[in-house]
């Protein structure tokens, strides 16, 4: 069993490729060396490098490792294989130069103006799954990589209910999970509980926990999930509602061989709050033999 531990740029505040609030790239990367991490995601295209040959020269100088790369695209607009089509190709060439084979694939949360807006018609649906399907197609046989979809809060894919719908929508050759226990917990879902019952189709975890005091007074005040994130409902793998040492004794007990990559959603945050956080999450870890 070989868990690998990594981070990504979402845990040092990090949601868009160019944003003056966000850390700069260059003091991300070598806080994530600092804290303890061996791997990151590659985060939003453009926020790291997108020059291969800069980006490994920036990941070696640091030892560290790309266990993956995401991209958050509008699933349910009518020509959204086209336009997805043309943002996987440079993310998945990227991944193959650098010996990574999982690529994320998310729904954009920020086109949904209200929560009822989110909910997919049947007709709508279906045709995010065929967008899903024919992108881990493109992904596995012109690429020989993995595609694995994030349920996210905000997004058309966020209950277990719509989970659920997903893994039975899609094959399972070619679409597999990224399961975010934080996100999963948002809803009111037993993230464990879930976890067991599809380890199978689960090879790449993000670690993120919930805090639950902040979770009842936001769900108790339809408080929007952007502002909820950004008064801190994800917090520290230790501090919040998921046993993350019963998460690890079941990995291990499977002989899991993958990643855990740590996250704690808190954009826009100030740039010298998330080292301490991620050494913290990393020590977490340690402590519980990862």
């Amino acid at each position: 069993m070989t868990i690998q531990i990594g981070t990504a740029p979402d845990a040092w505040g990090v949601w868009y490729a160019e944003d003056p609030r966000q850390t700069p790239w260059e003091r991300y990367l070598d806080e994530v060396a600092q804290a303890g991490y061996g791997w990151t995601e590659l985060g939003p295209w453009g926020y790291l490098p997108t020059d291969r040959s800069r980006l490994a020269e920036a990941l070696a100088a640091r030892h560290l490792g790309l266990c993956g790369a995401a991209v958050v695209h509008p699933l349910a607009e009518a020509n959204a294989l086209e336009t997805l089509r043309a943002r996987l190709r440079p993310l998945c060439e990227t991944l193959v130069a650098t010996g990574t084979p999982w690529l994320l694939l998310m729904d954009d949360s920020d086109v949904y103006p209200t929560r009822q807006g989110r909910i997919a018609s049947p007709e709508t649906w279906r045709h995010m799954m065929g967008v899903i399907t024919e992108a881990g197609r493109v992904v596995a046989q012109d690429h020989g990589l993995r595609l694995l979809f994030h349920p996210h809060v905000g997004t058309a894919v966020e209950t277990e209910e719509e989970i659920l719908r997903l893994l039975a929508d899609t094959p399972e050759d070619l679409v597999a999970l990224c399961y975010d226990f934080g996100h999963h917990a948002y809803t009111g879902a037993d993230a464990l509980a879930f976890m067991r019952a599809h380890a199978d189709r689960i090879p790449y975890y993000h670690f993120k926990n919930l805090d639950g005091s902040i979770h009842a007074r936001a769900m108790e005040a339809a408080t929007p999930f952007m502002e909820v994130f950004q008064n801190g409902v994800m917090c520290e793998l230790d501090r919040g509602v998921i046993d993350f040492a019963e998460v690890v004794a079941f990995l291990k007990a499977r002989n899991f061989e993958g990643f855990a990559v740590v996250e704690q959603d808190m954009y826009p945050c100030p740039p010298e709050k998330p080292l301490p956080i991620a050494r913290h999450n990393r020590e977490a870890l340690r402590r519980l033999g990862l």
